[in-house]
Order: C-alpha cells, then sequence, then structure tokens
C-alpha cells in the first residue's frame, strides 16, 4: 500500500508555520494527480536550483528530498555534489538517486503517512545538510545567485552603435508585432530548455499586469538576415520567453501569426521540454480566471527590440554571450559550439555539426557523467593545462569556452592540417568539431577498459577519489598516444607516482593533488616517449616512497585498494614492473 499524505494549501501553510525563517514554494492547481504536485523549502544557498522538496512519485510513495538541479549539475560543480554524497556515506538514513543527467536527487527513509512524519523528515534534512550547504557557498563558489525571473526582467545595455552598424534599430514592440516577423532560432543558439520553475514565474509575471498599460517584460536581440528574398530574424537574446510565450498564447486561443510553432528543434531534449511545458501551460490556464488575459498579453505585453543588420554575425554572437551570460546562464559548451559556428559559411554544414553537437552533448556513462563535458572539460582541459605547465583552476568561470577558442591566425593563410593532438592550438569551425569528435569517441573507448574500470570500483571510497579522478586523467593522455599497449604497465606507473603524494601528504587537498601532477611531468613524459617502453622506464623510479610502510590509518587504505587493482590485473609483461608489483603488492 503507497503512503502519502495530500499536497495542498493547508499542508502548505502548516509547513510554512514551521520554518517562518525559509522561502517556500509549492505547485498543487486543482483537478491534477497529487505527482504533479510538489513543495520546496529553501537552503542556505539562496538558489532556487538547490531545494528541500516533498513530493509524490508515480507509485504513490510520499518523498522528502534535498534536489541539486540547473547548473550545480554541470561539470564546474560536479566536486561539489560529489562533496555532498562522500559526507552522506556514513548516514544510513540517506541515499542518492538519478535525477536527471546525475544523481541529484537525495531522500530521507522516512515513511509519510501524516503531516508530523513529513514535517520531521524536512527537520532531519535540513538538520544534516543546512550546516554542510552553508561550508559548500565558498568552499565551491555557490554564492553567484542565478535567479530564475533575471532572463525577462533584467535591463538591456545597449553598447553604442558605430558607423558601420548604421543599419542597427533599436524599436518597441508589442507581443502580436513580434510574432508578425519571420522569427527563427540559431543554430549556435543553446537548445530549449526551461523548467517548471521557470514557466509558472513568468506566468505569474504575466497575471501581475496591468489592465489599462503597457507592461516591459526585457530586452529581445534579433539579426536580420536575407535568405531568397526572404527576410529572417534570428533570436540572438529572448528564445527561451518567446517559445515559452508562444506556448501560452497557443493555449489561450491566439489566431495570429507564431512562426516559432513552425520550428523543428533537434534536441530530444527541447522536443521534450515543450511537451512538459505545454502540459504545464494547460494546468496553469485551467485555474485562471482572467478572461481579457490574451487581449492584455497581444499588445501590451512590450519589449526593447534591437535588430542587428545582416552583416553583423560577429556582433550579433557577441551580444548572444554578453546577454545570455547575464540571464540563465550558458553553459561554456553553448558558447563554444556558438564559437565555431561562426567560422562556417555552409549553411548545411553549420546545422549539420550543430546537431552533431547537440547529440554528443546528450551522451552519458552509466554514472550520469557526460561525455562531451567529462573529455573536454576535465580531462583535456587538465592535460593541456599540464603540458603547458600551467596550475589548473577547476572552477574558473568560462575555463572551457575560454582554453578550447580558436586561435589565431594569418588571415590571409587558412589553418589547414588534419592530424589531431590533445594539446594543438584549437582551428575555429569544422576542425575544432572533428577533434572533439574524435576525442569523445576515444573517451568512450578509454573508460570501457579493465584498468579503468577496477581505479573506479577500488578508488571511489573516503578521499581515494581525488587520486583516482587525477590518475584517470593522466591514463587518458597516455590512451590517446598508446591505445591499450601496456596499459596496465602504465596504471602501475602513473598510479603509483601520484601514490606518493598520498604517503607524504598529511591531507588529500585537491589543488595540491593537481598541482603534483603538473610538478611530476607525467604527461610531458608520455609526449616525449617514442614508444611505451621509454614512458615506462622514465616513470619507474619516481616510485621511492612504498605503501607497506604504511600503517592503520587512511593512507593504508588507499595502499590496499591500490594493492586490489594490481593483484586483479594479471596481464603484465614487463619483468621489471612484474618484480615490483610483486614486492609492493604480493600476497
Amino acid at each position: 500500500m503507497a503512503n502519502y499524505c495530500n499536497i495542498d494549501q493547508y499542508l502548505y501553510n502548516y509547513l510554512k508555520g514551521c520554518w517562518v525563517d525559509k522561502k517556500f514554494h509549492g505547485v498543487f492547481p486543482s483537478r491534477t494527480w497529487q505527482y504533479n504536485r510538489y513543495i520546496q523549502i529553501s537552503t542556505p544557498v539562496n538558489d532556487s536550483s538547490i531545494h528541500y522538496e516533498y513530493r509524490i512519485d508515480n507509485e504513490w510513495n510520499g518523498l522528502v528530498e534535498l534536489h541539486i538541479e540547473g547548473r550545480y549539475t554541470q561539470t564546474d560543480y560536479m566536486r561539489f555534489l560529489r562533496y555532498l554524497q562522500k559526507q552522506t556515506e556514513t548516514n544510513p538514513d540517506l541515499s542518492w538517486h538519478q535525477w536527471g543527467k546525475c544523481k541529484g536527487r537525495c531522500s530521507i527513509k522516512i515513511t509519510i503517512n501524516n503531516w508530523e512524519d513529513i514535517k520531521n523528515a524536512f527537520q532531519k534534512l535540513i538538520t544534516f545538510f543546512d550546516p554542510l550547504l552553508t561550508d559548500c557557498i565558498d568552499k565551491f563558489n555557490l554564492h553567484k545567485k542565478n535567479e530564475i525571473s533575471s532572463p525577462y526582467t533584467r535591463e538591456l545595455e545597449f553598447k553604442e552603435l558605430t558607423n558601420s552598424q548604421e543599419k542597427d534599430v533599436l524599436e518597441t514592440k508589442n507581443l502580436q508585432d513580434l510574432f508578425s516577423s519571420n522569427l527563427v532560432i540559431p543554430d549556435y543558439q543553446r537548445t530549449y530548455c526551461w523548467e517548471d520553475k521557470n514557466v509558472t514565474d513568468l506566468w505569474d509575471n504575466l497575471l501581475e499586469m496591468p489592465h489599462n498599460s503597457d507592461y516591459h517584460l526585457g530586452s529581445i536581440i534579433l539579426q536580420r538576415r536575407t535568405v531568397n528574398d526572404c527576410t529572417l530574424y534570428n533570436i540572438i537574446d529572448g528564445q527561451q520567453r518567446l517559445v515559452t510565450l508562444t506556448l501560452i498564447m497557443r493555449e489561450l486561443g491566439y489566431t495570429g501569426q507564431m512562426p516559432l510553432l513552425k520550428q523543428k528543434f533537434i534536441s530530444k531534449d527541447a522536443r521534450l521540454h515543450v511537451a512538459n511545458n505545454k502540459a504545464l501551460i494547460r494546468i496553469l490556464n485551467q485555474r485562471n480566471t482572467d478572461i481579457a488575459m490574451l487581449e492584455r498579453l497581444s499588445h501590451h505585453l512590450i519589449f526593447s527590440v534591437l535588430i542587428l543588420n545582416d552583416s553583423n554575425l560577429d556582433l550579433a554572437y557577441t551580444f548572444f554571450s554578453n546577454q545570455n551570460s547575464k540571464g540563465v546562464s550558458l553553459s561554456d559548451y553553448d558558447l563554444l559550439k556558438a564559437h565555431h559556428l561562426r567560422y562556417l559559411n555552409i549553411e548545411d554544414q553549420a546545422e549539420h555539426l550543430a546537431m552533431r553537437w547537440n547529440d554528443l552533448s546528450l551522451e552519458y556513462d552509466n554514472n550520469g557523467d557526460s561525455y562531451l563535458t567529462h573529455t573536454l572539460g576535465v580531462h583535456l582541459f587538465r592535460l593541456r593545462k599540464w603540458m603547458r605547465k600551467h596550475n589548473v583552476e577547476e572552477f574558473q568561470p568560462r575555463k572551457v569556452k575560454e582554453e578550447f577558442s580558436a586561435a589565431r591566425i594569418m588571415s590571409s593563410i587558412p589553418a589547414f592540417g588534419e592530424k589531431f593532438y590533445f594539446y594543438e592550438k584549437i582551428q575555429g569551425g569544422s576542425h575544432f568539431f572533428a577533434y572533439t569528435s574524435i576525442f569523445v569517441d576515444k573517451y568512450k573507448e578509454f573508460i570501457r577498459t579493465k584498468q579503468i574500470q577496477l581505479l573506479r570500483n577500488h578508488l571511489q571510497w573516503e578521499s581515494h577519489w581525488k587520486y583516482a579522478d587525477i590518475i584517470e586523467s593522466l591514463m587518458f593522455g597516455y590512451f590517446i598516444k598508446f591505445g591499450h599497449q601496456y596499459l596496465s604497465e602504465a596504471l602501475f606507473c602513473i598510479a603509483g607516482i601520484m601514490a606518493q603524494h598520498r604517503y607524504s601528504a598529511t591531507r588529500a587537498i585537491f589543488y595540491k593533488i593537481r598541482e603534483f601532477a603538473k610538478d611530476s611531468e607525467i604527461i610531458m613524459m608520455i609526449d616525449q616517449a617514442s614508444s611505451p617502453t621509454f614512458f615506462l622506464a622514465e616513470a619507474i623510479p619516481y616510485i621511492r616512497i612504498s605503501g607497506l610502510e604504511q600503517e592503520g590509518n587512511i593512507k593504508e587504505r588507499f595502499y590496499r585498494c591500490l594493492r586490489r587493482i594490481f593483484c586483479e590485473l594479471n596481464d603484465f609483461s614487463d619483468k621489471t614492473i612484474i618484480e615490483k608489483r610483486n614486492n609492493e603488492y604480493g600476497e
């Protein structure tokens, strides 16, 4: 029998009375299934993407959970998410579950039969996570708020137009005027991604519109293009709002032009968001009693619209990058795609590569890690930095965009060459997309190897994962150059060198481990080796401190994990390494 309590205004008011210092958000429209309702409570992070929530699942069980959503599921915050998961390992009442693209949902094991059960469950979560999240705000740079409402309430900052941009136009348009234009979503735009919270916030804003005056809903940037004597308007900034407003107007019965209804969304993720938001808007409209809403939206919803001329592709991209960075932030990967697509002059090629990029961005491994973001944003990013003897700043904003932007070239001599090195200067356009595809495919093959599976399985505990993470990056550098050749021996040497830091350091501080990897010059040794033999021979002497000397602490447990790995690997062929393994890890 299912266990839950109805989600309604009465439960919402009861919980609000229990935590008067916290923010609440509830969705419980009438005539909807209970599992389409929820009540959310804020956390110390003060960002709606991290919240406590009571909901009902599809099996009609009441659940009280911590939800990590939005930007915090991206690669830049993966260390934050792993940190939270590590802190809960010893708590038998907490368990993490898949939530979208990663394990971002932590539930508490309490059966919900009444309001008191819900209150107690929330109290336990809040008591456990509030201090932890407070500590994480500075530790993982969580203090930069990402307000949901900002994309449509911010003021547009216009730069002074130069003489070359005389045809650029700044106008004030209502929604009907905008819909009468041939609006198009360009390839370099990120996919439609608004969640329930974004839509409900916009809807609530629209309900607050005055009845007899205009209501300004922010800025829109368009780029005017002429294709086969037809004038099109690329949406540079404002896609999320305009698509959502199209769905709202359709639900309200608008019969005028709505060009975005003809838009073909390539991404499966975008199509899913469109479908979900259609259903949500229908529910919101069912409780709407304002019969004049359609008229007000058509004529009194006002936008500041900047229309860029046909030749200003670079300026359009610049506005796209700058404006979107001020609202619901674009990921590095959105900006990187846009950056490299502008180097392509053939429309069909640009469309194909944009589709390929979108497909790559939606591929995940069994752990919920994105192949694309893990390849570019973790492993290749580190390897390229270490090759230049630079420190790796894991939480540096826009790190991937800066690292993989096109390098400067002589304008009169086009870039050429089809050999791909992970540390090469990045060529703009199709070469970069090929570069990305090649290394993502290598990464997929790499993580399926027995060596990496053992590394992940045996070094995922305590602070061991920090070393496993860095060892995996270095191993990827080896795999890129030498493939499967002597991969076990390479793991033995690379793990052995990184273990020197574990055995000598008092604490496993992540940035110190990254610096050690850089200073060890392992990746440079790999790059300079003409064969695995030369690398292995050069690496062996760096293994000096024995794990056998560690006793009764985390260092000994780290050693035992390595021992299990190398006892399971039985394909060593080099006599020197076999002897060293037997002496260090033999039974």
